[in-house]
């Protein structure tokens, strides 16, 4: 009987050493449901025409204040995989508030898809396409200079909807088909590099070749994710990333090394996670260099965004962070750190493309709250593992 007694006592204490939450367990849950239900109530849910589905974002061109509403698959994708990445690791109310979120999604992000190939998708809306919404004067050019679909929105958009491996191997495919080395050659980037056989970000004929170090991490996310073997393409864009981070092009040359996003702490961030998840030696090798990189560029950082992308980029890494470090719901509420960057001088050749680069003058910054608040939630997880 006592046997039996002292049992269940240590099966109920073991019960509460493994499985009841601490303090400091519990605190990050709450931040992070509180996250979750913030980022869901953001989400447009009523009669919204087109933005039905859609998390707000909004881009501003860099000599003006005013933010204009847009209509982009990006935002919406991206808070998808942010969130979605760590579904395993939910409890049932975190689940339950993601799930209903990625439902109400699915049909806004259909928008974007390519209907002839059922495949790719394109930043803006393709049916009718449409560059700028809310753009004015300029979207009478709607036809005329309509994008064509892109490898970092189709690999983000398979990420957040979980694509199986059949589906990112087709994708791969067509991303093949207009990797440098084929058809054009690439003549906007470091000449160094340029004749390197690494995904391009566009997916048409009569678009330029353009790398981008962030946009390749994206995609080589998405194969490393999805499992699949890498291949010469893969190879030579990974390649690129490690000898492009050992040459500093992420510092001392952001706007060009990553046109599209065009900051060192955002670049980090993406090299970050894409080691956090790769197995490839060459490209682990360089984490305690980006580390480093990290934590001192976090020491001058005044941009709450910017910050947290750092912290999370370290954490990433298996690196220490100051604790006092707090970044809270409402810092990320200011507009004053551009996650993305639509630049029209991207289409350029150098050195043409380096002298408007450098004077901002066809620059579009972009945000979104609920996206920062995605990363807030990507932040909290990273923590509370």
């Amino acid at each position: 009987m006592k046997n039996g007694v002292l049992f269940i006592l240590i099966f109920v204490f073991s019960i509460r050493l493994f499985a009841a939450p601490t303090v400091k367990d519990s605190t990050l849950f709450d931040e992070r449901l509180a996250l979750l239900n913030m980022v869901a109530s953001l989400q447009l849910k009523e009669d919204q025409n087109t933005l039905k589905g859609a998390f707000p974002s909004y881009r501003k061109y860099f000599y003006s204040r005013q933010l204009k509403q847009e209509d982009n698959v990006f935002f919406t994708t991206l808070i998808l995989f942010n969130l979605g990445q760590f579904r395993e690791w939910m409890q049932p109310e975190e689940k339950s508030l993601y799930d209903q979120c990625k439902r109400n999604a699915i049909e806004y992000i259909n928008r974007f898809k390519n209907e002839k190939n059922q495949l790719t998708y394109n930043f803006w809306p393709r049916n009718p396409p449409q560059i700028f919404p809310n753009g004015g004067w300029l979207n009478q050019f709607n036809q005329r200079f309509a994008l064509a679909d892109d490898i970092d929105d189709g690999a983000i958009t398979l990420l957040a909807l979980n694509a199986n491996d059949t589906l990112a191997n087709a994708m791969r495919s067509k991303f093949e088909a207009f990797r440098v080395g084929r058809g054009k050659p690439n003549r906007s980037f470091y000449s160094r590099f340029k004749n390197r056989p690494v995904y391009s970000t566009w997916l048409g004929h009569k678009m330029p070749k353009d790398v981008d170090l962030s946009v390749l991490t994206n995609v080589l996310l998405l194969h490393t994710v999805s499992g699949l073997s890498l291949n010469a393409t893969d190879t030579a864009s990974l390649d690129l990333i490690v000898d492009l981070i050992k040459a500093n092009k992420h510092v001392d040359d952001p706007k060009l090394v990553s046109q599209h996003y065009a900051h060192t702490a955002t670049i980090l961030y993406h090299v970050s996670r894409l080691m956090y998840f790769s197995t490839y030696p060459p490209l682990l090798a360089l984490k305690s260099d980006v580390l480093l990189q990290s934590l001192d560029l976090l020491k001058g950082s005044k941009y709450p965004l910017e910050q947290l992308l750092l912290h999370t980029s370290i954490l990433r890494l298996g690196g220490k962070v100051d604790s006092s470090l707090s970044i809270n719901m409402q810092a990320l509420q200011k507009n004053d750190y551009p996650y993305f960057v639509a630049n029209i001088a991207s289409v350029l050749n150098n050195p043409m493309k380096r002298i408007v680069n450098a004077s901002n003058l066809v620059r579009f910054d972009y945000y979104s709250y609920a996206f920062n608040l995605s990363l807030l939630y990507e932040n909290r997880m990273l923590r509370s593992r």
